[in-house]
């Protein structure tokens, strides 16, 4: 069955089988068969398959998320195994992503999974740039939610950049050490800020999982953590996403303790509030 077949197979209701898989969520009084629908009609991107992103698109793809693209450049090292738990010795040397799409493909056979084996690469204006052929820009925005599971401070500013621009819900997450950080953004929430009115371009930033390590059960409570957060942003109504976005949690593994904080937007961040001004000024010309 194709993509297109397998959302419009979605769209007219459970099937008995899904019905009796997804029973548990189904019974949960704020998921319910509607919002079972939701998850098998929803696509998302998840970019950086490693500790983060391997453990997120196994638990998305479990809950049934329909369509997942999985995209990371990397390929499997002996390091990586004792926190990337669906990778072993025998897949050293191979593509991250393409062996993620076998695994969960053959597990989930409700969800249809695209590897694409590139790094997420985008100009000022959100194009591919790395000769790839994939618009990473086009990508953000035909999807209805990115996760951003990258290692790097560089990347996480970049794909925020195209989120916003493009007006696509971000769920941004970082383990170093034996600190995890989570946080939710979304345009259609002005008012809550981007990743970048948290960590403005000319943040500096010395500590690296390579430099301080990682706590590997860390890795798997921020990413359970992360796609709770994406399970539940793709079943909200609108006053549930206003309620998730703009939060920072904050967890530290030593004092097993979460702390929230609520964000709000940076009037002189140049990402976010220029591209609400552009929106604004869409709308008025409409008139």
């Amino acid at each position: 069955m194709t993509t297109t077949q397998q959302r419009q197979a979605n769209k007219s209701g459970l099937t008995s089988k899904q019905f009796i898989k997804y029973a548990s969520h189904i019974l949960l009084t704020d998921m319910g068969e509607l919002g079972q629908l939701k998850l098998l009609n929803s696509r998302v991107l998840i970019i950086g398959i490693g500790g983060l992103g391997h453990s997120v698109a196994q638990q998305l793809a479990a809950a049934g998320v329909g369509e997942l693209i999985l995209m990371d450049h990397d390929k499997v090292e002996l390091s990586n195994l004792p926190r990337q738990l669906l990778f072993n010795e025998q897949d050293i040397g191979l593509s991250k992503a393409l062996l993620a799409e076998d695994k969960l493909a053959t597990a989930y056979e409700d969800v249809n999974i695209q590897a694409i084996e590139q790094a997420f690469g985008a100009d000022l204006d959100g194009a591919d740039t790395d000769g790839s052929g994939t618009n990473c820009a086009e990508l953000v925005e035909s999807v209805d939610l990115v996760f951003d599971c990258t290692d790097n401070f560089t990347s996480r500013l970049m794909i925020n950049a195209v989120c916003v621009r493009h007006a696509t819900g971000l769920i941004s997450a970082a383990v170093s050490a034996n600190d995890g950080q989570l946080f939710c953004s979304s345009t259609d929430y002005p008012q809550r800020g981007c990743y970048q009115c948290l960590y403005p371009q000319d943040t500096h930033l010395s500590q690296t999982c390579a430099s301080m390590g990682i706590n590997t059960a860390a890795v798997q409570t921020v990413a359970s953590m992360q796609s709770l957060l994406g399970l539940n942003w793709l079943t909200a109504d609108d006053l549930g996403k206003d309620q998730l976005a703009g939060k920072l949690h904050v967890f530290n593994a030593k004092s097993l303790q979460w702390r929230i904080i609520q964000m709000n937007q940076d009037p002189k961040c140049n990402c976010c509030s220029a591209a609400i001004t552009a929106s604004t000024n869409d709308v008025n010309s409409c008139g």
